[in-house]
C-alpha cells in the first residue's frame, strides 16, 4: 500500500476527501471548502489544486523537489555511499548540502 499525503498540508492521509482532483485530510477539507465557497461567492474561477499548492508553499517554504537527470555514475555512487553509511538517500543529500553550504 502506498502512503498518500494530503495535497494541502503534506501530512499522511488517514482517510480523507477527494475534492477537485486533490486528496486532502479531514482537517484541510474544511479549509479548502471555505476557500472554494469564498471564490464562488466572488465569481472567481476555482481550482482546488492551485489552492492546495498555494497553501502548501505558504506552510512549507522549501516544498518538495524532484531532482531529475542525475548522472548515472553519481547516482550509483550516492546510493552505495548511503548504504555504507547506513543512511537514507535523503539524509545523504541533506548532509552533502549542509557540508557544501558550511
Amino acid at each position: 500500500m502506498t502512503n498518500h499525503l494530503c495535497d494541502m498540508c503534506g501530512k499522511p492521509l488517514r482517510g480523507g476527501t477527494s475534492m477537485g482532483g486533490t486528496m486532502v485530510c479531514r482537517t484541510c477539507a474544511s479549509d479548502l471548502r471555505d476557500e472554494i465557497e469564498k471564490l464562488h461567492a466572488e465569481g472567481k474561477p476555482v481550482d482546488a489544486m492551485k489552492i492546495c499548492r498555494r497553501v502548501f508553499r505558504e506552510t512549507h517554504c522549501a516544498g518538495n523537489y524532484l531532482l531529475r537527470d542525475i548522472p548515472d555514475d553519481l547516482w550509483q555512487r550516492g546510493k552505495h555511499r548511503a548504504v555504507d553509511d547506513k543512511l537514507s538517500l535523503r539524509d545523504l543529500i541533506l548532509r552533502a548540502l549542509e557540508s557544501y553550504l558550511s
